[in-house]
Parts: structure tokens; C-alpha cells; sequence
């Protein structure tokens, strides 16, 4: 499936404050899976943190399809053309899980991401987004959610450990709830309404993931300057 259009835009509301985000990472990030991404995680994260802390945003996406986070270091960080912004968003972790990458590889790569990040843009907010909700892919067998999702947990909490050895960067750590989501469907509605392909999110899903994301950040600390 391609990559959504229209990597950038705003969100304008009546305020005299202006935050601009970037958005990086790997195909749910891209947008796969839905048209636009105003209709993406992107989207719905700036409409909501536009909402939560009454500001205009300006955002763009730097994301590829299939990227692993060393991909990803590599690939992506040095074409980021910004030389400031307010808030950076990273998506991660669905490739590395598919790659079963080992956990003490995954948190150096972790680390070299978010050096590189802090070389470019020393004092802006970094905020992970929750890993891929892989044991609920419904395109996948029992066996290979079972073993990909406790991979993806792993790296979860490694994720974690590592976010706490730095400053200014954020991530919840508590894994998304798919059964919680699932109370919000209509009847007769299955799990399948998360996904666009049984493994890309769908529509609602990015909204779902891209709100949550955005309160945890409005509950922390984060102070934009």
C-alpha cells in the first residue's frame, strides 16, 4: 500500500501561539493505510495537541515504508530540512519487531537516534509513540502474534529504560489497549475496523492512537519554549 499525500499542513485556530512538529518514522507514520494524512497519525495528533494546548500547528512528516530505526538514522535524519521546531514525534518499532532485532542492538540504535536528534535540535521535546499494536494484526496467525507481539513488548520496555536516560523525552509506556478500543465499535463491529489491511492501521485507529498520544504528552511535563 503507498505512503498517505500531503506530508505537511496546519492546524489554525484563533491563538497567537505557533508550534511547529515533525513527524519520523516508519510506515504508520507514512500514512499507510489511509488517503491523506491529515487523516493519518499526524493529522489527528496536531488536531489534538492544537485542542489541548490551544496553539496553531505546523507539521510535517519524514517517514518511509519499511525503515528499521537504523534505516531510518541513517536515511532519514540528515534530509530533515528544519533547523528548529517545538515538537518532535517518533513512530517506531513495527520493522524492528517484524526483523526480530535483538534488544540491546535496539536500544543502542535508540540511543544513536535520539543523539542524532539532539545534535540537530538540542532543546526540543522528543515523544516515542506507543509500538504497534502487532497482537491484535488480524492478517496474522495465532503463532506469529504470539511470538511477534512478546518481541514487540520487549522492545517495548527497552524502549522505556532507555527514554529515562535522557532528558526532555517522553514515551507511555503503557502499551495500547486493543480491548479498551474495542468497547468504542458499533455492533456487529469486529477488530478488523482497526485495520486498514490487517496490519496498517485504518483510519480510526490513527485517530485512536494519535489522541491518546496526545493527552499523555499534555499530562507530562513538556514545556515547549
Amino acid at each position: 500500500m503507498p505512503a498517505a499525500k500531503n506530508p505537511e499542513g496546519s492546524v489554525i485556530i484563533i491563538s497567537n501561539r505557533n508550534l511547529k512538529v515533525l513527524f519520523i518514522g516508519e510506515s504508520s507514520f507514512a500514512g499507510v493505510g489511509t488517503d491523506y494524512h491529515k487523516n493519518s497519525f499526524a493529522g489527528y495528533f496536531a488536531e489534538k495537541i492544537s485542542e489541548l494546548f490551544q496553539s496553531n500547528i505546523h507539521w510535517k512528516v519524514y517517514a518511509k515504508i519499511g525503515y528499521n530505526i537504523d534505516q531510518i538514522q541513517r536515511m532519514i535524519i540528515p534530509k530533515i530540512e528544519e533547523t528548529n521546531c517545538d515538537l518532535i514525534v517518533v513512530g517506531i518499532g513495527g520493522n524492528d519487531t517484524f526483523e526480530l532485532t535483538h534488544p540491546k542492538k535496539w536500544s543502542r540504535s535508540v540511543q544513536v537516534l535520539i543523539d542524532d536528534l539532539r545534535e540537530k535540535f538540542p532543546d526540543t521535546p522528543i515523544l516515542f509513540a506507543q509500538l504497534p499494536t502487532i497482537e491484535a494484526f488480524p492478517a496474522f496467525t495465532a503463532e506469529m502474534k504470539c511470538v511477534l507481539a512478546g518481541h514487540k513488548n520487549i522492545l517495548a520496555n527497552y524502549l522505556h529504560r532507555q527514554v529515562l536516560k535522557n532528558k526532555n523525552i517522553f514515551y507511555p509506556s503503557e502499551k495500547i489497549n486493543i480491548q479498551k478500543w474495542m468497547a468504542t465499535l458499533k455492533d456487529g463491529e469486529t477488530v478488523a475496523e482497526f485495520f486498514s489491511d490487517g496490519i496498517h492501521p485504518s483510519e480510526l485507529t490513527y485517530k485512536m492512537w494519535a489522541y491518546e498520544c496526545a493527552d499523555f504528552l499534555h499530562q507530562s511535563s513538556v514545556k515547549f519554549n
